[in-house]
């Protein structure tokens, strides 16, 4: 997913879905389901089309877990740039003017 302001780089979206399918349909339940979802392809995709799809892996993911270690990450850089500003990094070395 691209960024707010900087569109080349990207980012994870994670939605979260719970889904909860019945065990059976009865006869009149499938008519209605058919009524409300859009209606089936009759025909095949092109190649054009099939070219234009991209191709991803859903994976199970911990909400909670994803955004504690991405606190982390963030929490982490800020350290770094404070270890930075108090002399925590390489010694700064200046050339002698003869």
């Amino acid at each position: 997913m691209p960024m707010y302001g900087t569109p080349f780089m990207r980012r994870k979206l994670y939605i979260h879905f719970t889904v909860e399918f019945p065990n059976t349909l009865s006869p009149e339940q499938c008519k209605n389901l058919e009524a409300v979802l859009p209606a089936k392809p009759k025909t095949q995709m092109t190649d054009m089309e099939l070219d234009e799809c991209e191709a991803t892996t859903l994976h199970d993911v911990n909400i909670e877990e994803e955004m504690r270690r991405k606190q982390q990450q963030a929490q982490e850089a800020y350290d770094e740039d404070d270890e930075d500003m108090h002399g925590g990094g390489a010694q700064r070395v200046q050339c002698v003017q003869q």
